[in-house]
């Protein structure tokens, strides 16, 4: 009753103190509401943060507005943007008036009576005539019948043409009557086949074909004038490959550039088609025009780096960028003195608060200010005062519940063991049995003195272990071979751990008390110690009994008041056991049970390991 009134007293007292600190704060908060209700306004820390920042945000949008009302953006784009694609649309009528002038051509030499009016040596006259006149543009002029070549200008041309070649572009020309070709490497440069196959009036089975070689290379400047000199054009084929730009080769590094805008813009068309505006290459990202309106199907690309793309737009970005570093200056400098102003209040709040929060309940906050901050550290202070007067209190209340809870927890031996083991002591002499007494009062007397000595609550397992062993043939005195007990403990963990005292011969007691319900055999009980991996002891104590049932080991973890009948050592519960261990080591520590009714009981007690 005493235990029990003792534990009553201690609840209400906890509860007080929560109860003092939870007011406490609350008076804390209504303060701190009351000051910043009667502040003047302009002293307010919100306000200003309003002000300042309304301040920022309006001589920045100021800026933006004026700057949107100055310019033109979307005009001077327009504009600009128009004008570059007139370079494409530019370069595109070059190109079909070429195309238009090489397709003229193949039209007269492949005129039916043109041809059968001309002997062999006046078309070759005509073809080498119209070579010399065109000899930048035309590598070569030839005429294929039969698969073979009858005239061609220039003759040593002849031997740098393949029978395959010849062949393949009679052949398409034949099925399609006007044929060109993908660029390819002819050995004098990048060139292309255009060529027109007829048939003479006198015999329509009779297949003509007049091939003109052209040199691509020569679309050098591309009939632009007044060309930006940033801006590059780029042909391609419809299939992707590249047939020819004006950008110069004056040096290496012209050329890398030049070979690896192809490459991107082929790349480009093979993941993408035609339906691309951007590229990207070492040098910056490019802005594409393009058009496709020609007869060859050859898409011409005009690429210009952004950065040069709208001259008038580059003045307009330099002249807001200007505005903006004035802006994000005016900005920083504003939100520094704001910042600066909250900053060093706030830090110091929180480098008290950080102390506070790890124990130092001396810690205090030194603001001479006029607004919240002020406020909430003179209030700060005066909580950490009280808190420190409250942590004080308590500490001492949970010293003294400790010690005494640990003292109420610590049983003494039980009367009604002491009387039926002295029972057993008399009737051992009457059956001349005196012999026996000696060593077993040794046994009592070790019991008794391990029970009763208060050096320490926490004991060796060595010495549990000895204990335990003195308990169990006293045990045996009263009982017989009803149970079987092994203590199967390395040495080098009975030295080095510690234990409640009473612990195990608790757990034992059960066990034995348990198993007296069963008749049909031995309890075999055993006791073992471990390291786990965790580094930490796990102490097993097993027995073959009968088991419990849940409700009975539920019971077993509650607190009895009386326990006038029980028959044992002591009254220590299971409840007070796990108590105790997580009392000395916490509550990652204690008791766990393992229960197979009819298969005996397990109970695994965890313990720090001293290393």
């Amino acid at each position: 009753m005493e235990a029990l009134s003792f534990c009553i007293w201690q609840n209400w007292g906890e509860t007080m103190v929560v109860n003092r600190l939870i007011n406490r704060f609350h008076r804390f908060i209504s303060r701190v509401n009351n000051k910043i209700r009667h502040k003047p306004l302009f002293t307010s820390i919100s306000t200003k943060v309003f002000l300042n920042t309304f301040i920022s945000v309006l001589i920045g949008m100021t800026a933006i507005a004026m700057l949107a009302y100055s310019t033109i953006y979307v005009l001077i784009k327009d504009n600009q943007e128009a004008s570059l694609q007139a370079s494409v649309v530019q370069v595109e009528d070059y190109l079909k008036w070429y195309m238009l002038n090489i397709q003229s051509q193949l039209l007269y030499f492949s005129n039916p009576d043109i041809y059968e009016l001309l002997n062999d040596e006046n078309y070759a006259l005509l073809m080498n005539s119209f070579l010399s006149l065109n000899s930048n543009e035309i590598n070569a002029a030839y005429v294929i019948e039969g698969g073979e070549i009858q005239h061609i200008a220039p003759q040593l041309y002849r031997h740098y043409l393949s029978r395959d070649l010849v062949q393949e572009v009679a052949r398409q020309t034949e099925q399609w009557g006007f044929w060109w070709s993908d660029p390819f490497d002819s050995g004098f440069g990048r060139a292309v086949t255009v060529a027109k196959s007829f048939s003479p009036d006198d015999n329509r089975n009779r297949k003509i074909t007049v091939v003109l070689e052209l040199n691509v290379d020569s679309f050098a400047h591309l009939g632009v004038s007044g060309q930006s000199k940033e801006q590059n054009i780029y042909i391609f084929s419809r299939s992707g490959k590249f047939v020819a730009s004006n950008v110069p080769i004056d040096n290496y590094d012209q050329k890398l550039q030049r070979d690896q805008m192809i490459h991107v813009l082929g790349e480009a068309m093979a993941e993408t088609g035609n339906d691309f505006n951007t590229v990207t290459t070492a040098e910056g990202s490019y802005r594409i025009l393009k058009s496709d309106n020609n007869r060859w199907d050859w898409i011409v690309f005009a690429v210009i780096n952004e950065a040069n793309a709208y001259p008038l737009l580059s003045l307009l970005q330099k002249q807001f960028l200007l505005l903006l570093v004035t802006w994000v200056s005016l900005s920083a400098f504003i939100s520094y003195r704001l910042a600066l102003y909250i900053k060093k209040p706030i830090k110091s709040i929180i480098r008290q608060m950080n102390a506070s929060s790890l124990g130092r309940f001396d810690a205090r906050i030194d603001l001479k200010r006029n607004d919240e901050f002020s406020i909430i550290s003179t209030h700060f202070n005066k909580m950490m005062v009280n808190i420190k007067g409250l942590f004080d209190d308590l500490r001492q209340a949970e010293e003294r519940k400790r010690v005494q809870e640990i003292k109420v927890l610590q049983s003494q031996i039980q009367p009604h063991f002491l009387y039926n083991t002295l029972n057993a002591f008399y009737w051992l002499s009457e059956t001349d049995r005196a012999k026996e007494i000696g060593p077993l009062i040794k046994a009592l007397m070790g019991l008794l003195k391990y029970s009763i000595d208060k050096v320490g609550d926490l004991v060796p397992l060595e010495q549990e272990a000895e204990q335990l062993q003195n308990y169990a043939d006293l045990m045996k005195l009263r009982y017989g071979d009803v149970f079987e007990l092994d203590i199967v403990i390395p040495d080098e963990l009975l030295r080095r751990v510690s234990i409640p005292k009473l612990t195990l011969i608790t757990l034992v007691e059960n066990s034995i008390f348990y198993g007296l319900n069963s008749s049909e055999q031995s309890n075999h009980i055993i006791v073992t110690a471990e390291i786990n991996a965790q580094r930490q002891v796990i102490v097993e104590v097993s027995d073959s009994g009968p088991g419990m049932r849940q409700e009975d080991i539920r019971r077993l973890f509650e607190k009895h008041e009386d326990n006038r009948n029980f028959k044992g050592l002591n009254n220590l519960g299971l409840r007070n056991i796990q108590e105790r261990i997580q009392l000395y080591y916490g509550p990652a520590y204690g008791l766990k049970i393992e229960n197979d009714p009819g298969e005996g009981l397990l109970v695994r007690i965890k313990l720090p390991c001293v290393e």
